[in-house]
């Protein structure tokens, strides 16, 4: 019988959480920040394949300067992965700690 107050019952909502990113870089300029902030962090403790690390670096420098690239991430986070490597870039994200929803969980 399932423990409903048992965590390993539970599966985290990505799309919920990845929607509720876009939200809070839409809303709080300092998170475009810490985002970046993670970034160059972990790339300095010398992150073993950093490649989704620069392409998410790449994705937030430009979407703090231009409006289009802005709305262009906000938009595909709001939505479920185009394809396998947006997917996989996914599961590389920067968006820990300070202003970003933590995982959701559901039923």
């Amino acid at each position: 019988m399932m423990n409903p107050s048992d965590f390993h019952c539970f599966r985290s909502e990505p799309l919920v959480r990845w929607r509720g990113i876009a939200a809070v870089l839409e809303t709080q300029p300092e998170a475009w920040e810490w985002a970046l902030g993670n970034i160059e962090r972990w790339l300095a403790q010398g992150r073993l394949h950093p490649a989704p690390l620069l392409e998410w670096r790449q994705w937030l420098q430009e979407g703090r300067r231009e409006q289009t690239k802005r709305a262009a991430l906000l938009e595909a986070l709001r939505h479920p992965p185009a394809d396998a490597h947006e997917d996989q870039l996914r599961s590389c994200s920067p968006f820990v700690g300070g202003p970003f929803p933590k995982p959701a969980l559901s039923a």
